[in-house]
């Protein structure tokens, strides 16, 4: 008989607990399969717990070939799944999400489609809550003026009961190189199915073109949205259409629009013009900052907004990057200073899914859901659930002396969550730049919550700032050493 005294029973209790919590962190709800959907994108919670979203590809596959036109969805948080709606192109296709009206309806817009044809710029929908789907409005913008084309993400009802939404084509203005239209801000009258353009962008105004992702009604009643060419802008407008520039945001390519968190500021992510793409906040007087920049380790390109959950940090995702897989994506929580952590990282293989492909919600348990666009035991995508609560192995990274002069040392520490299992724990530990030496890894003996690593510190002609990160089983943190010449 082999005994085992009472602190080794506490240390393996403890690892059997932490093996269960994070098999708990990360929950497939769903997998697309194709004749259900594609890529979904996008989540809206009901106040009965029921999660509807929209699927951009898989179903009719004849009418949309070869990848389908789009699905409407319903589950509950314990995946049990049905599809509402299986989108043909004559009702439009590849839909960009719902919104849950004040009269009980959803409503909803699709990218393409909606004429007898099949073909079309987009449409506006109304599901009701027996699945049934009418057509509002169709779209016939681009090439003709003056109406909208492609709408880009789904509408919001503003306070005034009216559907507001952009296109990324149509509008009043075009010219040679761009004869489908520089897009539109558009509102919608769920009563009379009138929608009217309030603002169409204008390459030559200098104020943007292509505006992208939804809109937002702030806390003043104004509406704010972002441009993604033109020299990218986020720009202000109200109901009646009266339209003002916000903020030029140089070097930066958003196309997620912007969320308004508890400190008043907006948030939002852009992909970048050229590198990793970047979480940036902007004043409502127009000051923009970038508060985090990806270099690939963190994520890479975002393309979905943020979301403030209940404890005050923005919570998001990206399609590439991360700590295990750089094809795969990661779900990252940062702060308003710039102070991240990667959450979870996603595999090309296994069942979670990869390229993360919608902004999260907090559901009414406090998880986060979200979907990735491909990947799963489908293949086609997954909804997922995602306890951020739960904590991941690492507790911190640190560096002292936090300046350094070149060629000089210094001392990390790994802090854990919680003591280390049986066996120890190994964790992994990287740099993103040259200038720095440090282990591959370290161990924290079984029992134990941290352990120390030498920084060598290269000889160096200008300042540089480095970036160290510890992590385990695609979660991970970070601190920063300057090294001085």
């Amino acid at each position: 008989m082999i005994r085992v005294n009472r602190f080794t029973y506490r240390l393996i209790l403890m690892f059997a607990l932490l093996a269960t919590a994070a098999s708990a962190q990360f929950t497939v709800l769903h997998s697309f399969s194709g004749p259900d959907g594609g890529s979904p994108t996008g989540l809206i919670q009901t106040a009965d717990g029921t999660f509807y979203g929209a699927a951009v590809l898989g179903g009719d596959v004849n009418a949309c070939n070869p990848d389908g036109c789009g699905t409407l969805f319903k589950t509950d948080s314990a995946g049990n799944f049905t599809v509402l709606h299986v989108f043909h192109a004559t009702d439009g296709y590849h839909p960009t999400g719902l919104v849950k009206g004040s009269d009980g309806n959803f409503y909803g817009t699709t990218e393409s489609g909606g004429q007898p044809s099949g073909a079309g710029a987009g449409t506006i929908f109304r599901l009701d809550p027996a699945g049934n789907v009418t057509v509002l409005y169709a779209f016939v913008g681009g090439l003709g003026c003056c109406d909208g084309a492609g709408p880009t993400a789904h509408m919001i009802q503003a306070s005034n009961g009216n559907f507001y939404g952009t296109t990324g084509a149509g509008g009043q203005f075009r010219d040679i190189d761009h004869q489908g239209g520089f897009g539109t801000v558009f509102h919608f009258n769920p009563v009379s199915g009138a929608v009217t353009i309030l603002h169409s962008f204008n390459l030559a105004d200098g104020n943007g073109i292509f505006p992208n992702g939804p809109l937002i009604q702030a806390t003043d009643g104004f509406l704010y949205g972002t441009t993604r060419e033109g020299g990218a802008t986020a720009f202000r407008i109200d109901t009646a259409g009266n339209f003002s520039l916000l903020a030029h945001l140089p070097g930066t390519q958003p196309l997620a629009g912007l969320i308004q968190a508890s400190d008043g500021n907006f948030y939002g992510t852009e992909e970048g013009g050229s590198g990793g793409g970047s979480v940036f906040r902007l004043t409502p007087t127009g000051t923009f900052s970038i508060i985090n920049r990806f270099d690939g380790a963190d994520g890479w390109r975002p393309h979905f907004g943020l979301l403030q959950a209940a404890d005050g940090f923005l919570y998001g995702t990206a399609p590439q990057g991360g700590l295990l897989d750089f094809q795969g994506g990661d779900i990252f929580r940062v702060d308003a200073s710039g102070t991240l952590s990667i959450l979870h990282s996603f595999l090309i293989s296994g069942p979670d899914g990869f390229i993360p492909n919608s902004q999260f919600i907090q559901g009414t348990d406090g998880a986060l859901y979200g979907t990735t666009g491909i990947g799963g035991t489908g293949k086609h995508g997954t909804i997922f659930r995602f306890d951020q609560r739960l904590p991941g192995p690492i507790a911190s990274v640190t560096a002292n002396p936090a300046v350094v002069v070149s060629g000089q040392r210094a001392t990390g520490t790994v802090k854990l969550t919680s003591p280390a299992p049986p066996g120890g724990r190994i964790i992994n530990l990287g740099a993103q730049q040259g200038q720095i030496v440090i282990p591959s890894s370290v161990t924290v003996r079984a029992g134990a919550t941290k352990r120390s690593f030498t920084i060598k510190t290269l000889h160096i002609g200008a300042p540089a700032t480095v970036r160290i990160y510890a992590h385990a089983s695609g979660q991970g943190v970070r601190t920063t050493i300057s090294v001085t010449p």
